[in-house]
């Protein structure tokens, strides 16, 4: 079975993928509502952000795996752990086993907030699967010197920005009535969030991170600026995905790493397609809650359970240009700068 679903990854990929020296390409792979997405910079090094639930069955594992294998990636350059919950750091060390990384990237230690459960089901084992290997612990305004893009963080540990990144910093017309919401008891909070620059293309994944750490960001001022593509955060919860971030970054395009039965709310669905300038919407799956605000059939990965484990592709070039596809249906739609 696994040696199937790596040959239909690779048959995929052949039609999708576009030279690697040219593009920044990302696969966006479906882990029920958890987050793993592979990076592929033209530098030849690799970037693993999460890698979804720790299933008993090794779901997720060998979807990520499948992936890796149709891309021909034996190891990662650079693990990263956005944060210490379950569906984002939880597989690591499983996933580590089976194609390893060379440099783990994370936050540093877990937020005092979280739960005692969390630390010992997801940050121990974490740590002790990085063993004496590189350990990178970031925190804002740090670079991650993954080759062939320039990858900065903005958010991590709780904390973000302290000044505006280059062509950023003005007022934030959408701050008026901002306010900062709540922590909760696990790591959320402490996510690292990250801006991605290739030539003219910007993307923001600030994986799940709280509206008290989107109010550093952005109010009064805008500290990251606009960009072309969003992640959204929280797989479409509305502990996060203020209307004051998402106005104030203007995506063109979005994609949400939802479940059917998690995330994708229709609150959410409301501010991003509100936004200035926002065209579409792409998600991993249907969204229950969602209902009748969800993206049209052809932009969803999965639209029914048991799920097809379908992903979503983005291939962006240095003059801004960039293609999503949805891996089900092969629809794709390219976005001009």
């Amino acid at each position: 079975m696994r040696k199937l679903l790596v040959a239909i990854v690779a048959l995929w990929l052949s039609a999708l993928v576009l030279p690697a020296a040219e593009t920044l390409d990302l696969y966006v792979i479906d882990t029920e509502g958890g987050k793993s997405v592979i990076v592929v910079p033209p530098g030849g090094e690799t970037m693993l952000i999460d890698a979804g639930y720790p299933t008993p069955d090794d779901r997720d594992t060998n979807r990520i795996v499948a992936v890796a294998q149709a891309l021909g990636i034996k190891s990662f350059d650079y693990i990263l752990a956005t944060h210490y919950d379950r569906d984002h750091a939880g597989n690591i060390p499983r996933l580590d086993a089976r194609i390893p990384g060379r440099v783990f990237v994370d936050h540093g230690v877990v937020l005092p907030t979280v739960n005692a459960r969390s630390r010992a089901e997801v940050y121990e084992p974490y740590i002790k699967a990085i063993g004496t290997r590189r350990r990178m612990i970031v925190k804002p305004g740090d670079v991650i010197p993954l080759k062939g893009v320039q990858i900065t963080v903005v958010a991590a540990g709780g904390e973000a920005l302290a000044r505006p990144l280059p062509g950023a910093g003005q007022p934030n017309e959408f701050a008026a009535g901002a306010e900062p919401g709540p922590i909760d008891t696990d790591d959320n909070a402490g996510s690292v969030g990250l801006l991605f620059q290739f030539g003219k293309f910007r993307m923001l994944d600030l994986a799940d991170l709280l509206q008290m750490v989107e109010f550093k960001l952005m109010v009064p001022n805008n500290l990251v600026g606009t960009v072309d593509l969003f992640l959204v955060s929280h797989h479409g919860f509305k502990k996060s995905n203020s209307k004051f971030l998402v106005h104030s970054i203007r995506p063109k395009v979005a994609i949400m790493n939802n479940g059917q039965r998690k995330g994708g709310e229709p609150e959410v669905l409301d501010i991003i397609r509100s936004s200035p300038g926002f065209q579409d919407l792409w998600q991993l799956h249907y969204s229950n809650s969602g209902r009748e605000k969800n993206a049209p059939e052809p932009f969803i990965a999965n639209l029914q359970e048991p799920c097809e484990a379908k992903m979503i592709t983005v291939s962006a070039r240095q003059d801004g240009t960039f293609t999503v596809t949805n891996t089900r249906n092969n629809f794709s739609k390219t976005y001009n700068p």
